[in-house]
């Protein structure tokens, strides 16, 4: 089960990349408040079809 943190922070990465397009981990950890737990977050946005890689 997921926890309000974890799904705050998707919705966080969710929006910067429809907003910017850029998928690179290093730039959404830079600029988006998030840690490491965006690679988790990438892959699970990508296999629910929300983002193109």
């Amino acid at each position: 089960m997921q926890d309000r943190k974890y799904q705050k922070k998707k919705v966080a990465v969710e929006k910067f990349i429809k907003k910017f397009g850029n998928t690179d981990h290093s730039v959404i950890v830079n600029s988006v408040d998030v840690d490491y737990d965006t690679l988790r977050i990438l892959s699970e946005l990508r296999s629910e079809g929300r983002i193109k890689s």
